[in-house]
């Protein structure tokens, strides 16, 4: 291969400087699903260990309203507790939600930013 003019060291150029910029964009893409699989695997195990909590807390609450059938206030004691624990899950769980929902569109920003930063490229290109 010969270079017979600046315009063909200006091909060379291009295409080494489009390998560059197509390693980087892999490179972020890899980074930003490694970031959106480990938000989801965190959800989904907060959830497990809500859902755990909430089947032992629905477990002593029905035995212990079994047992203190004739011990009406600390029945209703652990009723409330139960109330209060379910409405705790409530909240926890709509948190982890709008967390999930945060990186959801921050990952979306940092996507469209890459994607406009590829268009500009292109267009610089051209």
């Amino acid at each position: 291969m010969y270079l017979e003019s600046s315009k063909d060291i200006l091909y060379l150029v291009l295409a080494f400087s489009i390998l560059w910029f197509t390693a980087f964009v892999c490179w972020a893409l890899y980074y930003v699903i490694t970031i959106l699989r480990d938000a989801s695997n965190a959800v989904s195990e907060i959830r497990d260990r809500i859902n755990a909590i909430d089947d032992a807390v629905r477990t002593v609450r029905e035995k212990v309203e079994a047992s203190l059938g004739s011990f009406g206030i600390a029945a209703a004691g652990m009723k409330m507790l139960g109330s209060y624990l379910a409405k705790r899950k409530e909240k926890v769980v709509e948190k982890a939600e709008r967390v999930a929902e945060k990186v959801k569109k921050k990952v979306g920003k940092m996507k469209r930013k890459l994607e406009e930063e590829m268009e500009d490229e292109s267009e610089d290109m051209m």
